[in-house]
């Protein structure tokens, strides 16, 4: 099980570090956009919901084609963020909220997007059930999560070192297709495609999930990884530098539209 209170604390202290290290969200956000039916200049949504806002960095450009937005974030640390760093000219609401339990009326909303927040449910069915309550007939559900094959080369680098879990599991892509018919809705695309980010060091490795505030692996073994492990780790990730001298790290990414027919 998610302890959701352990992952809003580790988002709240990532918060005024994560725009900084967010490259991926970056890039993914503006691929998933590439999704996104219309117009973005034709308000073309009454209300949007940007689910697990995190930054924030998505309402901008949502609120060019919506008329009201809802940010709803489960960690207060990184809505409050948001809300202080956006200055948005169309109305705009900040919940404190689970994606698993909307605090939303069903029938409300005209869109939802969410840039690689689902990932952090138990069951990928949940919050998608939960969106297609709060939809309209009509009403769009695009999203991005993380799929099973990311973050292998950190998975591969602790392989020899212990047996204790050091990355989270992901959902494969017949997990998530399950996940998109429990949820009602009508798939419209479903894409997935891999993402290599590269970094000079382990350290500026690691140093890049702790400040988006990925860093938490669920089920982790409470026994502290000792000096060695961390030592024989990083000279198996060191064996990973490519002709650029450069370390990779590798993302799979699924890209998904849902309709509320």
């Amino acid at each position: 099980m998610i302890d959701k209170h352990a992952v809003a604390r580790c988002f709240s202290k990532a918060a005024t570090s994560y725009d900084q290290h967010a490259i991926l969200q970056r890039l993914s956000s503006d691929i998933l956009l590439q999704y996104l039916p219309h117009s973005v200049n034709d308000r073309a949504y009454n209300t949007t919901v940007d689910l697990g806002c995190g930054s924030g960095a998505l309402l901008p450009v949502l609120a060019k084609c919506s008329k009201q937005l809802i940010a709803v974030d489960l960690s207060f640390g990184m809505l409050a963020h948001a809300q202080a760093h956006h200055q948005l000219t169309i109305p705009t609401y900040w919940l404190n909220g689970d994606a698993e339990a909307l605090p939303l009326p069903s029938n409300s909303i005209d869109l939802c997007v969410s840039n690689l927040a689902l990932q952090w449910c138990d069951d990928l069915a949940v919050p998608l059930i939960e969106v297609s309550r709060c939809l309209k007939p009509g009403g769009l559900m695009l999203f991005s999560t993380l799929v099973a094959g990311s973050l292998d080369e950190l998975t591969l680098s602790w392989s020899t070192v212990n047996a204790h879990r050091h990355v989270n599991r992901f959902l494969s892509e017949g997990e998530i297709k399950a996940a998109l018919l429990k949820s009602g809705l009508s798939v419209e695309i479903f894409h997935v495609e891999i993402q290599t980010m590269y970094y000079s060091s382990v350290k500026e490795v690691m140093h890049s999930l702790k400040g988006i505030g990925a860093n938490l692996v669920h089920d982790k073994n409470s026994k502290p990884t000792t000096r060695g492990e961390l030592r024989a780790f990083k000279a198996n990730y060191e064996t990973l530098r490519g002709n650029q001298g450069l370390l990779p790290l590798s993302y799979k990414l699924a890209y998904c539209l849902l309709c509320k027919r």
